[in-house]
């Protein structure tokens, strides 16, 4: 159910998410020929774009522990380069610097442990490799939903660790990163839509809150409610603007 309705999201707000394309190419910035992995995938909302920049000399690994969010993105984006392997980022196994670069964006947080999953990239890494993790780290009004309304009323619920910027440099030195190849960006991460109410809508389905009561347009209006409560809403230029900060780690093998 809750790979379906964020899958939903996804398809109904293709341009929601502009700025965080922005974002990947600008700081991941994949490269003809690379072999780059995306774990903790989810829908692949960013996996076509990615599949592209390599080209069909590299491979984009595309992880994630759920079979059926990798089926779909395997039918929508059908391209020879892109591999997807069914696996937490936990029991990743993968071979030993065979990787130019690493990324994770939004879910690092869901991690069981935060430890083995950046044990296991630094491995794969090639010397001069990159991770790039970005994520709601501690403290900031996304953690702050994430905490007070998604993990009171999605199904299953949300027990996040989110980061922040000192386990940051220890997670990447206890790992074999060096202090000066390691640094943390701050993400001020915008995201935009048509109608606040399509804000609530795109809320509800990504983080599937199936336990607010009432039908699914109550529960989307329900989830406005609680948007708004923490979240910066900003109406500009014809758009509303969703502020969603975020921080990323930089770091080169």
């Amino acid at each position: 159910m809750r790979a379906k309705l964020a899958g939903e999201a996804g398809a109904a707000y293709p341009q929601s998410r502009k700025h965080d394309f922005q974002v990947i190419y600008q700081y991941l910035n994949p490269q003809p020929g690379e072999y780059i992995l995306g774990f903790w995938e989810g829908n692949g909302v960013f996996c076509k774009a990615i599949a592209e920049a390599v080209g069909p000399q590299g491979k984009y690994l595309v992880s994630d522990p759920s079979a059926y969010l990798l089926d779909r993105i395997k039918a929508r984006v059908n391209l020879p380069q892109v591999e997807v392997i069914v696996s937490s980022s936990e029991d990743l196994d993968l071979p030993t610097e065979s990787l130019d670069k690493a990324w994770s964006f939004g879910t690092f947080h869901d991690a069981l442990c935060q430890t083995q999953v950046v044990a296991n990239i630094y491995n794969a890494l090639k010397p001069g490799g990159l991770l790039f993790l970005a994520d709601v780290f501690q403290g900031n009004s996304a953690a702050k939903f994430l905490d007070l309304t998604v993990a009171k009323y999605r199904e299953g619920g949300h027990e996040a660790k989110f980061l922040s910027e000192e386990f940051s440099d220890s997670l990447c030195f206890i790992n074999g990163f060096k202090s000066e190849k390691v640094r943390i960006v701050d993400l001020q991460q915008k995201w935009y839509f048509e109608s606040e109410i399509d804000i609530g809508a795109f809320l509800y389905k990504v983080f599937a809150m199936n336990l607010f009561p009432g039908d699914e347009a109550d529960r989307i209006k329900q989830t406005l409610v609680e948007a708004r409560k923490t979240l910066e809403i900003k109406s500009t230029a014809g758009m509303y603007e969703l502020s969603w900060p975020m921080k990323a780690i930089m770091a080169e093998k």
